[in-house]
C-alpha cells in the first residue's frame, strides 16, 4: 500500500505542479485527495506530522508570504510522511526552491534583466517529497 500510496501522491502533485505554474492557485480537492491517501498507509504516528503543518501556517501568518493553497497542501502531506518525514520534504522543497532561484537570478542578471521574486511553490514541495521517499 506505501507504494501505491506514494504513486498517487506523486501524480496528484505533478498534477498540482503544473496548475500552480499556469494559474499559481491549488485546487482544494487535490489537497483533500493527499490527505485520503493517507488512509492507505495509515499509521497514527503520522499524525505527529501536523506539527509541521502548524509551524508553516505560523510563518504563513506572519510574512504574509504563503498562500493559502500551500498551507492545506503541506497540512495534507503531514498526515502522509509525518513528523520527521515533513520536516525533510520541507527542506527539501526549500533548498530546490533555492537552488533554482539563484540560478535564474544568476541567468537574468548576466541579461540584465531583474527576476521575478514571487514563484510557485509546489513544484519544489514535488521535488522535496520526491527526494524525502527516495532518500528516507
Amino acid at each position: 500500500m506505501a507504494v501505491l500510496q506514494f504513486i498517487l501522491v506523486a501524480v496528484l502533485l505533478g498534477i498540482d505542479s503544473a496548475i500552480d505554474i499556469r494559474t499559481r492557485e491549488i485546487p482544494n480537492w487535490i489537497s483533500g485527495a493527499i490527505a485520503l491517501t493517507a488512509l492507505l498507509n495509515f499509521d497514527v504516528r503520522s499524525l505527529w506530522g501536523l506539527i509541521v503543518a502548524v509551524i508553516f501556517f505560523a510563518v504563513a501568518l506572519i510574512t504574509c508570504k504563503i498562500g493559502g493553497g500551500d498551507v492545506k497542501l503541506i497540512a495534507a502531506l503531514s498526515v502522509v510522511c509525518g513528523l520527521w518525514g515533513s520536516f525533510a520534504l520541507l527542506l527539501f522543497a526549500q533548498i530546490a526552491m533555492l537552488i533554482f532561484y539563484a540560478i535564474k537570478f544568476v541567468i537574468f542578471k548576466l541579461r540584465g534583466r531583474t527576476a521575478d521574486k514571487a514563484l510557485p511553490f509546489v513544484p519544489f514541495i514535488f521535488i522535496g517529497y520526491l527526494l524525502t521517499n527516495i532518500l528516507f
